[in-house]
């Protein structure tokens, strides 16, 4: 579980590049601009400010994503009437980009992120008896990005065939994901995210405009990438707000046992 001491090393490491500097910003949600001497002070400052004696988000998952050669599609804001209402608070929560594939991929690097801050040992979390593990919430992701990824193909390829719904509450009680480690699914996760990628990078932004039938009234493929955006932004804010307060407190080096 990582600890201020690890964050602090990697932050203060002269190996610790504008790259890696920027996406631990991202991952502690600070803001990522600047050259890496502001981008080191700024991680600097927000790491001195919190608790020491409290996990903290790990901000090396890993080597950082390989980002694919060619850029993605500028994806406008979609309007109300381009989606259910139901979907407009995880809309809400995707930022304005002008590559929306990179922004996919720089997400996934802070799922990965938050994942590994909770380990094998603590992926079987939950914040209330009723309320998916972490285990779990990973599975849900990698299900739910598979539906609306292959929503968003019919869409971009022209289908109007009217899409069905899904139960994803039942597809998480038959997943088994308490039995899987929490690599693997992370890993799952990473290649559901790698097709989506590859899906919106590929596609001509005029497609996006296309509509589909479903449920009772229709949604845009721009309204279906927001929404595959929003989805995994929605289940960051609960792993940092209910999920990361569960973790117990780090002990102190040569504290009594």
């Amino acid at each position: 579980m990582p600890g201020m001491d690890e964050a602090i090393r990697y932050a203060n490491d002269p190996a610790t590049g504008e790259a890696e500097l920027r996406r631990a910003c991202e991952i502690l949600e600070l803001p990522a601009d600047g050259d890496a001497a502001t981008l080191r002070a700024r991680l600097r400052a927000h790491l001195a400010s919190l608790d020491a004696a409290r996990p903290v988000v790990c901000l090396n998952p890993g080597p950082l994503a390989r980002r694919a050669a060619g850029a993605g599609p500028r994806l406008p804001r979609p309007a109300a009437d381009e989606h259910a209402p139901v979907f407009a608070d995880e809309i809400a929560l995707v930022p304005d980009a002008p590559d929306f594939a990179a922004l996919l991929e720089a997400q996934l690097d802070v799922t990965r992120a938050l994942a590994t801050t909770f380990g094998e040992a603590h992926a079987g979390l939950r914040y209330a008896p009723d309320r998916w593990s972490v285990r779990e919430s990973l599975g849900h992701l990698a299900d739910c990005e598979r539906v609306l990824s292959y929503r968003l193909l019919r869409v971009l390829r022209g289908d109007a065939t009217p899409l069905p719904g899904f139960d994803h509450v039942a597809y998480v009680a038959s997943g088994g994901f308490e039995r899987r480690s929490l690599a693997t699914l992370v890993h799952e996760f990473a290649a559901v995210r790698a097709a989506t990628v590859a899906l919106v990078r590929s596609a001509a932004p005029a497609d996006f405009a296309r509509r589909v039938p479903v449920g009772s009234g229709s949604i845009t493929g721009t309204a279906l990438a927001y929404v595959i955006a929003g989805h995994e932004r929605q289940h960051q804010r609960l792993m940092r707000e209910r999920y990361l307060p569960c973790l117990p407190a780090r002990e102190e080096p040569g504290a009594a046992r």
